[in-house]
């Protein structure tokens, strides 16, 4: 039987191919789409930028491929667990009988006993600052001065109670203690990283120095700035003799000196610079040498970013929970030791990244002690200063 039928797809004339209508809806729906992202993209370049960027054009980042003191190694790859109650030890200490003590970022200080044969014992939560404890370190009284982040310079007594020592200075508000070091007669030295008051990508963005170098007498408890401009003033450390203290000025990779006794009290210096990465705590030997914490390598797309403050004036446009990832540490420990004079004695690494994120580095009873800080490596490490 002849089929009648036309099953055929041909549209009824002077209407639309079924096919062909929806290409068009397709189409126009793609057109619409990517007009919103060109009308967004062109809204978002158009906005003014938060920051006004300064440019800077950055040192080259010594290689780690090179030979020298920054030549790659493994020293830091043996590194063991001392313990991981703390999730972000930032800071190490020691009290006079070799107990250590450490902060997190959730406020509490934990005491780790060792015992006959050195071996730490479990970890007991010493005080609580209800804030986030970085610098630590012990006075002549036997208190426990901290640089806190949140609430300023404290003291915390044997039995834990928390006292405010300094939350401002001339007036104004300290906005972000960070690291300290104690003179012989009591002096405490201590950092305001910056007055953001809190780390944030845009800070690196622009570029210009926010930091502070403060000091605190005991005795007429009083706070004074012996410093200002600083790129991100971070690690404290004062040398053998006291005539200088050095702070970390992580944004720019240096060590700046400022002079406390002899023909240059008052002034400041470069003591290192040109380091391999971010320079974080600073802590000194025995021998006088200082050990600086590299939170992280260098972010080479930063450096570019520097050198363009338009790109630097755009990034700064982003949430900064976009950009958060950006400054995250690369999976790379890294400890520098420097003599008294700021030579680089040697580098202390992990390119296997088993360790990083590290922040402190404390020469203690023949092992090198190790803090990180969050988005690094969880818990307090150490390893044998045998080479």
């Amino acid at each position: 039987m002849p089929n009648t039928t036309d099953f055929s797809a041909k549209a009824p004339p002077g209407g639309n191919h079924p096919k062909r209508s929806t290409h068009k809806r397709i189409r126009r729906v793609g057109l619409s789409l990517l007009a919103v992202i060109l009308l967004g993209v062109i809204t978002f370049l158009l906005v003014p930028s938060p920051i006004e960027p300064a440019k800077w054009i950055a040192p080259t980042a010594p290689s780690f491929q090179e030979a020298g003191p920054w030549q790659e190694n493994n020293k830091l790859s043996s590194a063991q667990i001392v313990t991981d109650a703390p999730k972000s030890p930032e800071f190490i200490t020691f009290d006079k009988e070799g107990n250590l003590y450490t902060g997190d970022s959730d406020g509490k200080i934990y005491m780790v006993p060792f015992d006959a044969e050195g071996n730490p014992q479990e970890a007991q939560v010493f005080a609580d600052t209800k804030g986030t404890p970085n610098g630590l370190k012990f006075d002549d009284n036997g208190n426990l001065i901290v640089a806190d982040i949140k609430r300023g310079l404290l003291s915390v007594n044997p039995s834990g109670t928390v006292e405010v020592l300094a939350d401002q200075v001339d007036g104004k508000p300290i906005y972000l203690t960070n690291e300290l070091d104690i003179a012989q007669d009591g002096t405490i030295y201590f950092s305001d990283t910056s007055t953001y008051g809190r780390v944030m990508f845009k800070e690196m963005a622009e570029n210009k120095p926010h930091g502070r170098l403060l000091k605190y007498d005991p005795i007429t408890k009083q706070t004074t700035v012996l410093l200002e401009g600083l790129y991100f003033a971070n690690g404290i450390a004062l040398s053998s003799e006291e005539d200088f203290v050095l702070v970390a000025e992580s944004y720019h990779y240096q060590l700046t000196r400022y002079w406390l006794k002899g023909p240059k009290k008052g002034t400041s210096d470069i003591f290192a610079d040109n380091l391999a990465g971010f320079p974080d705590n600073i802590t000194r030997d025995e021998q006088g040498h200082f050990w600086v914490g590299i939170f992280t390598t260098r972010i080479s797309f930063v450096d570019q970013m520097h050198r363009s403050p338009w790109l630097a004036g755009t990034m700064a446009k982003l949430p900064e929970s976009l950009l958060s990832g950006a400054s995250a540490p690369a999976k790379h420990g890294l400890v520098a030791e420097l003599s008294p004079q700021g030579e680089l004695i040697e580098s202390w690494q992990d390119p296997e990244g088993s360790l990083y994120g590290v922040t402190t580095a404390v020469s203690h009873n023949g092992y090198l002690y190790i803090g990180t800080a969050p988005g690094g490596s969880q818990g307090v490490h150490r390893l044998p200063l045998t080479k």
